[in-house]
């Protein structure tokens, strides 16, 4: 690879001119951090050569489009159009996906996002209609149409369910199907839920809604959040989120977006796609989550306002961190307001929707990590031991603005405005850290802190010696905003067989993380012993003292060299994109739509960290405690080691007493060449399929397919400084930091360039066996991004080994070949059951650390000469992998029981998956070693309801699997443990606009637990601890 593409990219001076001015090198060979802006898009110029794939279409072919829509508009002045609506007449919400059917012609079209159905290209005369929707029952009705004429015919569905309990909430009945149907009638496989199916959520997250789908595992964060997700055994940065169907940026420097930072109450449904089209986005190697907004027009009232006012809660009769009990309750709020307008003289064709959000996501939590000797053997001795406190207090607000305008009947516009704040203020962690040697330390008998012979599988022994260390560490308030904007703007079109949509957009993501205001400090107490005994709960170890310096005196402690912190770093995400689509109807005897259609997208990411600092402590006594800070292992287990607070010793990112502080000057001025970094990646990309059935009628007329191919072609630069070979001295360091670290960065500034295209065929079958038994089998192709931090310049120099580990701008993605078969029953009353085997073989899996070539000697060997001889050592795509396995799902309302046992639904998903693979060289792993997946996890729910009266239990099993692979020691294996939580929620309606809510999260605080190597290692215990929450909610 000769460099990874360094021939065109080892400095700045190698890009191609067409390049921002920013992001080119200074007259004379070198780009200086100090003076560099991140790079900005520039109308003037653009950033790269333009893509082959466009070019390669000729002017005439670009054309024919606009020739085929001239030709159809004059056959269709012959042909009748029958057009309508078609609603709920309970809830008053216009249907989206209800089947409107023409049997005696064997015609069939399903309503849209607004209700609205199609009939196009009829013979004159009076047609017999037949409207059905999953739990509603069918009309049948009679339509005359004229011969050029457009007939509008609306229906209003209900069902006795809805007659018979006018004071049963319907809409989550409503939610319910409307889910089903759009499950039923897709000729791909997906998974669609609607945000309310589980009830009030925590926080009203989209995430708390991914992970009971089926297919879909996941684990909390260390905050107890859930909005990280494995999708049939793929990593999270391998996946996509998309908000009707356009992509958003993510946050930090990956690709995996933070399901928590948008809320769930601004969408109807969620969709997850298994089986890719070619119609949509081919990146993301397990699924694509897709959040589907409701359109105002859809609505049948002139206006509509739902609220909800909650308060989350650390209930006193549950445990906490002495922390979060200082501050238990914070509020949730929402406001969404719908409404219809009569403009230029139509009716009802204009419709805004406005939802108004805020959050305060408090959370407080506590752990226990333990690390072992490197041996499988019981009695292993504990080198590590660390106890953490964490308090946050997520502030979220968001805005979401859509208006829908029909022009016509047969052309809508639309514009979406998303405002959305995530912040993080107050977040401060506390840990204490008992630690000597490493995990392969051989204990002897005079300078190892372990003493030989006094340690077993439950005490070791560490004896006062240098090695022995107790430290103390205090952060915060930490500080991470997140501010993110989006705007999109979209059109569709009905020209008789011919249906357009064209959409276009930006967003952006800031990002401000770093450790606020007060900074980091860590405190250290060196020589003293200690013993550790793990005879009880692992969350509570004790932990006494064996000679040495009292570690309860606070006067024996110091600042570690650099021990006292301040970052503060800023990510700016730029993403635009384009699409447009075209949809025929074929006038021939089979039901035949062709689509085709091209999309855009481009992302430029900007980092920079310009205000890092540390400072190391040069005054010489002790610092004073914070008596009053209390943790919650001290007052588990009674032992109240020291504790400090950086806030006493920083105010405003800088020390109070700067007399007593030496800042590392070297280190703030190098920050600003190594923490600056960006890149842009354009994404092109053409397609074309084929839909319909192979029939209008009998086993044909069942039967259908959907295939075609998507071409897409990628294009990214990125740049970067990385280090000298040899960096400057220490005393260079100290007498002139500036003048050191540009000497160290400033000439080695890289701008590194790759591309690639693929080709993603899908094929995609459905056959109806009977009206409610759908068999589904598809074949599809997608793949998964690398890593942003596998492009961006890095090189590491090894002068020990000779070796120099380096970035590979030149990784392919990792495709996957993706096989479906699945067995679905759709039943009354709105129920389904359903059966599902996938098969996913994975190539171009990336493997890290290989050694790749003898790097030549020579001024172009992509080092600008430096490395002669030395190994270059990167990640290579190599590896494949396979995984496979079984999605069952079962759900369903039993209005069918007698009494109040109608009331009653319940829903069960269970997910198993096998995974194996060549990801090494020679290296073969299974299920148990493949990191990252997820073999077993499972769902069910089950509710009541009676009258205004509501109950519901959610139950979540997330099965153990391995988080960190040692190719060189199974004893270093870390696993997670299998988990399980409940929880609980009760609901009484007063009235519609009056609804009260009582939940309960993690019912039985069930913590989450990882162990090493062996079964009885608890490596770590974390508990997140349970949480209730309160509130009203309504509708008027």
């Amino acid at each position: 690879m000769g460099g990874f593409a360094r021939s065109i990219g080892a400095t700045a001076s190698a890009v191609p001119s067409p390049q921002p001015r920013a992001c080119r090198e200074r007259p004379g060979g070198s780009a200086s951090a100090p003076e560099f802006q991140p790079c900005r898009l520039s109308v003037h110029t653009p950033l790269h050569p333009a893509s082959p794939m466009l070019a390669a279409f000729p002017l005439r072919t670009r054309l024919l489009p606009l020739f085929l829509l001239v030709l159809a508009a004059a056959a269709r002045a012959a042909e009748a159009v029958v057009t309508g609506s078609v609603s709920n007449a309970a809830t008053g919400n216009l249907l989206e996906g209800a089947r409107v059917e023409l049997p005696a012609l064997g015609r069939v079209a399903f309503t849209d996002g607004t209700g609205r159905y199609v009939l196009a290209g009829l013979p004159a005369g009076t047609h017999a209609l037949v409207v059905s929707y999953l739990g509603l029952d069918p009309v049948r009705a009679n339509v005359a149409a004229a011969a050029g004429a457009r007939v509008e015919r609306n229906f209003d569905l209900t069902t006795a369910i809805y007659r018979l309990d006018a004071f049963k909430v319907t809409g989550e009945r409503e939610g319910d199907a409307a889910a089903l149907t759009l499950q039923r009638n897709a000729e791909n496989v997906k998974n669609v839920v609607a945000m309310d199916s589980f009830g009030n959520l925590p926080n009203l997250s989209a995430g708390e809604v991914v992970m009971r789908l089926p297919g879909v595992a996941g684990s909390p964060t260390d905050e107890g959040l859930a909005y990280w997700f494995n999708i049939r055994g793929m990593d999270p940065q391998l996946n996509s989120v998309t908000i009707d169907g356009g992509g958003l940026p993510s946050v930090n420097l990956n690709r995996t977006f933070q399901l928590q930072s948008v809320t769930g109450t601004m969408f109807e449904a969620l969709e997850l796609t298994k089986g890719h089209t070619p119609d949509k986005g081919a990146d993301s190697l397990g699924g694509t989550i897709n959040l589907k907004t409701r359109s105002p027009l859809s609505m049948r009232e002139p206006r509509r306002t739902t609220y909800s006012l909650t308060a989350r809660v650390a209930p006193s009769f549950f445990e906490q961190t002495p922390t979060r009990e200082q501050h238990r309750a914070h509020p949730l709020a929402t406001l969404a307001h719908q409404q219809l307008f009569d403009v230029f003289g139509g009716q009802r064709n204009l419709g805004v929707a406005l939802n108004l959000f805020y959050s305060e996501n408090a959370v407080g939590g506590a752990s226990t990590t333990l690390d072992y000797q490197n041996t499988l053997n019981p009695e292993a001795f504990v080198w590590d031991f660390r106890q953490w406190d964490n308090i946050n207090n997520r502030k979220q607000t968001s805005a979401n603005l859509r208006a829908d305008y029909r022009w016509s009947p047969a052309t809508r516009f639309s514009v979406t405005l998303l405002a959305n704040d995530n912040f993080e203020r107050h977040r401060r962690r506390m840990e204490v850290r008992a630690f000597t040697g490493n995990a392969n330390t051989v204990p002897n008998a005079t300078t190892t802190g372990v003493v030989p012979g006094l340690f077993n599988g439950r005490v070791t022994v560490v004896r006062p010696v240098a090695a022995a260390n107790l430290d103390v560490l205090m952060d915060g308030p930490l500080n991470f905003y997140v501010r993110t904007r989006k705007v999109d703007l979209g059109a569709e079109h009905e020209f008789g067989r011919w249906q357009i949509d064209y959409t276009g957009g930006i967003g952006y993501t800031n990002l401000n993380t770093g450790q606020g205001t007060a900074g980091a400090l860590t405190m250290r107490l060196a020589g003293a012993g200690w013993i550790l005994e793990r005879t009880g709960d692992p969350m509570y170890p004790r932990l006494l003292a064996n000679g040495g310096p009292d570690f309860l005196n606070p006067d024996n402690y110091r600042p570690t060299a650099n021990g006292l912190t301040n970052t503060n770093n800023q990510i700016d995400r730029l993403m635009t994109q384009a699409r447009a689509n075209a949809r025929y109807e074929v006038p021939v005897a089979v039901p035949l739509f062709l689509k085709a259609g091209v999309s855009w997208r481009e992302e430029e990411f900007d980092a920079w960290g310009k205000d890092n600092h540390r400072w190391s402590y040069i005054g010489g006594g002790p610092l004073a405690p914070d008596p009053a800070l209390l943790g919650h292992y001290a007052r588990g287990t009674g032992l109240r080691l020291p504790r400090w607070q950086s806030h006493m010793f920083m105010n405003n990112r800088r020390p109070r007493d700067p007399a007593a502080w030496r800042e590392d000057l070297y280190y703030h001025e190098s920050q600003k060449f190594t923490a600056t970094r960006g890149y842009v990646e354009r994404a092109q990309a053409v397609y074309g399929m084929a839909q319909g059935r192979l029939g209008r009628e009998g086993w044909g007329g069942r039967t259908g397919f959907l295939g075609g191919v998507r071409l897409e072609d990628t294009l990214v630069t990125s740049r970067g400084w990385v280090r000298a070979r040899v960096l400057s001295s220490v005393a260079q360091q100290t007498a002139d930091p500036a003048g050191a670290a540009r000497r160290d960065y400033e000439n080695n500034f890289r701008a590194l360039r790759r591309d690639y295209r693929q080709a993603f065929p899908s094929l995609h079958a459905t056959h109806d066996l009977t009206p409610g038994l759908k068999l589904r089998a598809s074949y599809s192709t997608s793949f998964g991004r690398p890593a942003p931090s596998t492009f961006l310049p890095a090189e590491t120099p090894d002068e020990t080994n000779q070796r120099v580990t380096v970035s590979n701008p030149g990784l392919r993605p990792q495709s996957a070949r993706n096989w479906d078969v699945s067995l679905e029953y759709y039943f009354e009353p709105v129920g389904q059951l359903s059966v599902g085997w996938f098969h996913k073989e994975i190539r171009d899996y990336i493997i890290e650390n290989q050694d790749l070539r003898i790097i030549p000697g020579g001024a172009d060997n992509g080092y600008e000469g430096e490395y002669a001889g030395w190994t270059e050592r990167s990640s290579v795509n190599g590896g494949t992998a396979v995984a496979q396995g079984w999605e069952f799902s079962y759900r369903q309302q039993f209005t069918f029981l007698p009494g109040l046992l109608r009331g009653l639904a319940g829903s069960f998903n269970y997910t198993w998956i096998d995974a194996h693979g060549l990801f090494d060289e020679g290296r073969y792993l299974t299920r148990r070693e493949v990191q990252g997946f997820i073999p077993h996890a499972a769902n069910a729910s089950l509710s009541w309801r009676h009258r205004g009266l509501t109950a519901r239990v959610l139950y979540n099993f997330t099965g153990e699997y391995i988080t960190a692979f040692n190719a060189t020691s199974a004893a270093l294996h870390l696993y997670r443990n299998s988990m399980k939580t409940v929880n609980l929620g009760v609901g009484y309606q007063v009235n519609p606009a009056v609804n009260l809510s009582l939940d309960v999260a993690n019912l039985f605080n069930e913590p989450q637990a990882w162990y090493r190597g062996r079964k009885e290692r608890a490596q770590r215990t974390l508990y997140n601890f349970v949480t209730v929450t309160a509130g009203v909610n309504g509708r008027f």
